[in-house]
C-alpha cells in the first residue's frame, strides 16, 4: 500500500434503515464507498468495530446476534451466524482481534475470536453494561454500565478463569448511567476519560487507579472524544450540544464546574442526544452524530460546520480509519478470522483440547502451508502413547527388540521439530505483516 492513497474514511450506523445497517463514507467529500446490508434494524450504540482492516461486526439493535461483514462485501458472511445470549448492549475486540467482549444486559461474555470458544463470563455490574473498550496493548478493557460503575479488568486473569475473579479497579464516582469512556495509548500507563448523564467528565489514570479531575456541565453528557495529544477533550450532550475544553487551561482542582456554559458547537438540531463523537488523525476536524439522524463535520479551530450527512434514523456509531480505499475493492478475499459460531457456554476442559488453527494463505507465506497440518490439537501430544517421546525412547534404547519403534519415533520426533519450525517462521512472518500495514 502507497502512503499516497491513504485516505480518512467514516464507518456509520444508524437505527432507522431496515436494509443498510451501516455505511462507509469519505467525509470530507459525502462520497458514499460502501454500504453494509441486512443488519434488519441497525446497530446498536457502542456495538460497531472494524477488525484490522478486514471486517465490520456489530450488535443487532433488538436481536440477539451479532452481524458480520467483510469489509469489501455489501452481505453478511453466510456461514457465520453468531447468536448470543440476548440483545448486545456494547461491544470490543482486543487489537490483534483475538478477544471478543460483549455486554449483554449487566453480563460481559468473552469469547475466543478463531475458536469462537467462550472464556469467561463476568457479573460484577448490576444494570446494563453500556459501553467496552481495551487498552492500546490489548492487556486490559475496561466495562462501564448504568448503574453508574467503572470496571477495570485484567485480560489474562479473565482467560485463565481465576475464581473469585475481581476487577483489578473499581470506580463508582458516577451517580448516573455511564455512557461512553475514552482510553488512551500506553497501555496501563494511559488516561481514562468517561461521561455520565450525572453532567461531570472524569479523568482517571489508570497506573495508580486513581481519579485525577471531575469536570461538571450544565447537562447530562452522552459521548466523549480526545485528541492524540489528550490535551483536549469533546463531551456530547444529551440536549444537543457539543462543549470542549482543554485539561491544561482547567484550575487544579479536584472537581470544577463552568461558571459560564463554555463555546460550543452548534449544529445538531434541539433538542436530540448526540450520541457519538470521532476525531480526525491530525486533531482539526469533529465529526458528530445524534438522534436528529444527522452526521455533522466541523472545523475545530474555528467551530465552522463544513459538512451534513443525512440519515433516516438515529446515528448509533462512528469510526474515524485511515486506511487504503483498496480495501473495499471486492475481489480482494479476507483471510479467515472468525469461527464459524460462538459458543453458548464455558468449556472447563478446553484449555486443553482447544486446536490450534493456522490459516495459511499461499502466496503470502510462499507455499509453506504444506508443512503445516491444520486443526492439530496440543491434546494430541499428550495423550497418544505413539507422541510420548521421552519414556518411549527410554524404554526403547534398553531392548533391542524395540529397535524399530526407536527409529520410527526417532522419525517421528524429526517430523515434529519439522513442523514446530515452520510454524514459527509462518507466525513469525504474520506478525511481521499485521505491523507493516
Amino acid at each position: 500500500m502507497s502512503g499516497n492513497n491513504m485516505l480518512e474514511v467514516l464507518f456509520v450506523s444508524n437505527t432507522n434503515d431496515h436494509q443498510l445497517s451501516c455505511s462507509v463514507w469519505d467525509y470530507r467529500t459525502g462520497t458514499n464507498l460502501m454500504n453494509y446490508k441486512g443488519g434488519g434494524g441497525g446497530a446498536a450504540t457502542h456495538t460497531l468495530s472494524v477488525v484490522r482492516s478486514e471486517y465490520l461486526v456489530a450488535g443487532n439493535l433488538t436481536k440477539p446476534l451479532l452481524h458480520v461483514w467483510p469489509i469489501n462485501a455489501q452481505e453478511q458472511m453466510t456461514a457465520i451466524r453468531f447468536v448470543v445470549a440476548g440483545a448486545v448492549s456494547a461491544l470490543a475486540l482486543s487489537p490483534d482481534a483475538t478477544y471478543m467482549v460483549a455486554g449483554i444486559q449487566e453480563t460481559l461474555y468473552v469469547w475466543h475470536v478463531l475458536t469462537g470458544r467462550m472464556m469467561n463470563t463476568l457479573s460484577k455490574h448490576y444494570q446494563t453494561v453500556t459501553c467496552v473498550k481495551f487498552t492500546s496493548d490489548g492487556s486490559h478493557f475496561v466495562s462501564c454500565g448504568k448503574d453508574g460503575a467503572v470496571l477495570v479488568w485484567n485480560l489474562a486473569r479473565v482467560v485463565a478463569q481465576e475464581e473469585n475473579l475481581a476487577p483489578l479497579y473499581t470506580f463508582n464516582d458516577h451517580g448516573l448511567p455511564v455512557t461512553d469512556v475514552y482510553v488512551g495509548t500506553g497501555g496501563m500507563r494511559a488516561y481514562m476519560f468517561t461521561v455520565s448523564l450525572d453532567r461531570a467528565c472524569k479523568i482517571y489514570d489508570l497506573n495508580s487507579g486513581t481519579l485525577l479531575l471531575s469536570v461538571v456541565f450544565a447537562e447530562g453528557l452522552q459521548s466523549v472524544a480526545v485528541n492524540a495529544l489528550e490535551t483536549q477533550v469533546f463531551v456530547g450532550t444529551n440536549a444537543g450540544s457539543i462543549f470542549d475544553f482543554f485539561t491544561n487551561d482547567v484550575p487544579r482542582v479536584k472537581e470544577y464546574h463552568f461558571e459560564e456554559a463554555p463555546k460550543q458547537f452548534v449544529g445538531h438540531t434541539k433538542p436530540c442526544t448526540v450520541n457519538c463523537l470521532a476525531l480526525s488523525a491530525d486533531g482539526k476536524t469533529l465529526v458528530s452524530g445524534g438522534s436528529d439522524s444527522h452526521v455533522l463535520v466541523w472545523n475545530i479551530s474555528s467551530r465552522q460546520l463544513l459538512k451534513t450527512l443525512t440519515f433516516k434514523g438515529a446515528i448509533t456509531n462512528l469510526h474515524i480509519k485511515l486506511t487504503n480505499p483498496a480495501i473495499f475493492n471486492p475481489e480482494h478475499k479476507q483471510p479467515q478470522v472468525f469461527a464459524a459460531n460462538l459458543k453458548r457456554m464455558i468449556d472447563p476442559e478446553g484449555a486443553e483440547e482447544m486446536p490450534i488453527e493456522i490459516m495459511v494463505d499461499s502466496i503470502t507465506y510462499d507455499g509453506e502451508s504444506n508443512y503445516v497440518t491444520a486443526n492439530y490439537s496440543p491434546a494430541d501430544t499428550c495423550c497418544n502413547p505413539q507422541f510420548v517421546v521421552c519414556g518411549s525412547l527410554s524404554n526403547a534404547s534398553t531392548k533391542s527388540e524395540d529397535s524399530e519403534e526407536l527409529k520410527n519415533l526417532r522419525q517421528e520426533v524429526e517430523r515434529l521439530r519439522h513442523i514446530n519450525k515452520k510454524l514459527f517462521e509462518i507466525s513469525s512472518k504474520q506478525l511481521l505483516r499485521q505491523k507493516r500495514k
